[in-house]
């Protein structure tokens, strides 16, 4: 007895882009296992798309398997896998991980809904690749320009000499909120450019959510996580532009890291009415 199938979704590709590249077999080669892989005709695009057993992508599965950390970082690796191979063929719109369908007919249905959605992202995306730029910031540095430069915070300092100690008292915490205040301020002025430097470069940029601290490996606090949609001839700009970056803000305390590049997940977000509504499902999976 067969074992029920659906339907996965990697992402969209433009069809003849994919067929014209010379390196496409090649890559449907190398990607044969563990699902067979290809390529469904949806007008002049193509979904990439392969057979899963519902045993282990259905609904009440997934739940149970998206709590398996190794299945878990296996199938998202493979995921990535087969979206940046085909990103070396041409324009890719990514899904999100385990994007599954029941049936073909419904994915079809649904990928034909949003064809014209669809193909004007393609449009945006191609030739551009995705690139992010990671600030980290020793705050200490922020907070002594900010209690060197504002007049207020040193008469405050010199004012609390000799004072009594309730008044002493409550002159500190008036200064800790008032260094507090300027420090955020003269912080969030630095990064306003630095955000802006990257951007100019950029088709299209967006702030990320930072990561916490205890997460990065890294000695200071990250301050900033831009997403760059860029021309692929614009990518050794950004690289001297982060250079310039990492010279002119080395005094304020600041390091910068660039990675890259990615599938365009951060500029390739479908309307509302593509993702699924049923109640239930585990988050970042979609089922059609």
């Amino acid at each position: 007895m067969s074992t029920p199938k659906a339907f996965y979704l990697y992402g969209i590709v433009d069809q003849y882009d994919i067929v014209d590249h010379p390196n496409s077999q090649s890559v449907l080669e190398e990607l044969k296992s563990p699902e067979q892989l290809r390529l469904l005709p949806i007008r002049e695009l193509a979904a990439l798309v392969s057979e899963v057993s519902l045993e282990e992508f259905g609904e009440e599965a997934l739940k149970t398997r998206l709590k398996d950390a190794k299945w878990l970082e296996h199938r998202l690796r493979h995921h990535e896998w087969v979206v940046e191979a085909f990103m070396r063929c041409g324009t890719v719109i990514p899904m999100k991980f385990a994007t599954i369908f029941n049936t073909e007919e419904r994915l079809t249905e649904r990928l034909l809904g949003l064809h014209e959605t669809l193909r004007e992202l393609v449009g945006k995306l191609q030739g551009k690749e995705e690139w992010g730029v990671k600030a980290f910031c020793n705050l200490r540095y922020i907070q002594a320009t900010a209690e060197t430069e504002h007049e207020k915070i040193t008469q405050l300092k010199v004012q609390l000499a000799g004072q009594p100690p309730g008044t002493a008292y409550l002159m500190k915490k008036q200064l800790e909120e008032l260094v507090t205040r300027e420090t955020d301020q003269l912080l969030n002025r630095h990064l306003e450019s630095i955000y802006q430097r990257l951007a100019s470069l950029a088709h299209e940029a967006k702030l990320n959510l930072l990561t916490p601290h205890e997460l990065t490996n890294r000695k200071h606090e990250m301050v900033l996580n831009a997403a760059l949609l860029l021309e692929k001839t614009s990518v050794n700009r950004l690289a001297e532009e982060v250079r310039a970056l990492r010279q002119d803000y080395a005094p304020h305390g600041f390091e910068f890291e660039s990675v890259g590049p990615f599938p365009p997940y951060n500029f390739s977000q479908l309307p509302a009415c593509a993702e699924s509504s049923e109640a239930g499902k585990p988050e970042g999976v979609v089922h059609g």
